[in-house]
């Protein structure tokens, strides 16, 4: 009988110590439409050739920039013909690797250095949206940057880690039971 309950009490006293790894999702902060651009105008430029960031393709049009706050940039293109790309640009300086790699997978870009999109020698994560400009109606703009607002948010449902919890819970389980048919069986003989 002795057996039994030291092996049930090794068991839970493990279980204790058992810890799962804790992931917190991480929160972009929000960016205004570039059909309603907010901010401060840094850069505007009316014409000529401009870089996507994630992008090699070198696109033609229109380009502003507008900070807003010490962390994030908007970046609104807007190609000849009316197609517009917005990118969010926020500093990310003190995320952590793992918190970089969830927003990779939510979609976002990271560039190691603005000092090249004429930020701060600092990195970036990116994230670009279509919009509707110029050619389209500013209502379409705002409904597409929503809609891409909205995508972004159920993307950004990070996963939580349970699995390991429930192995280690299933684990106690599977040991509790083992131990407690060990038990009755002693208790018949």
């Amino acid at each position: 009988m002795k057996q039994p309950a030291l092996l049930l009490s090794t068991i839970l006293a493990l279980s204790l110590f058992y810890r799962t790894p804790v992931v917190q999702a991480v929160t972009p902060p929000d960016f205004p439409a570039c059909a309603n651009p907010q901010g401060t105008l840094k850069v505007s430029y009316e014409d000529g050739v401009h870089g996507i960031a994630g992008n090699t393709a070198e696109y033609k049009g229109s380009d502003s920039v507008y900070q807003l706050s010490d962390t994030t940039w908007l970046q609104c293109f807007c190609s000849q013909d009316g197609e517009g790309i917005q990118t969010n640009w926020w500093k990310v300086s003190s995320l952590i690797e793992e918190d970089i790699q969830v927003l990779k997978n939510q979609g976002w870009s990271f560039i190691p250095s603005g000092a090249l999109w004429g930020l701060d020698d600092e990195p970036y994560m990116a994230n670009n949206n279509p919009y509707a400009c110029n050619g389209g109606s500013s209502d379409s703009g705002q409904i597409l940057a929503s809609a891409a607002s909205i995508t972004d948010s159920v993307l950004g449902l990070a996963s939580t880690g349970n699995i390991s919890l429930i192995y280690g819970l299933a684990s106690v389980g599977a040991g509790s039971l083992f131990l407690g048919i060990l038990a009755r069986k002693r208790r018949r003989e």
